[in-house]
């Protein structure tokens, strides 16, 4: 998986239709530029926004907007 950097996530964590917490999976490091092994658990953070994590990985890949939906700023932890 070299280049690769494939995120999976799902619209609702259980069945009960509660999207306050979704889970997300980044597989492959995007040629080094993802650093894996880690859990980031945003859970109880305000800086959770979905939108955020598409600006951190459209970075990765180049590709530099100023904002993507809600957000501003990427997760800097990704």
């Amino acid at each position: 998986m070299g280049n690769v950097g494939l995120m999976y996530c799902s619209s609702m964590l259980a069945g009960n239709h509660d999207a306050s917490q979704l889970p997300v999976i980044v597989l492959g490091g995007a040629g080094g530029r993802i650093k894996g092994g880690r859990v980031l658990d945003y859970k109880e953070k305000s800086e959770r926004q979905m939108c955020r994590l598409y600006l951190s990985m459209m970075d990765k890949m180049n590709v530099r907007l100023p904002k993507f939906g809600d957000a501003s700023k990427a997760l800097e932890e990704v």
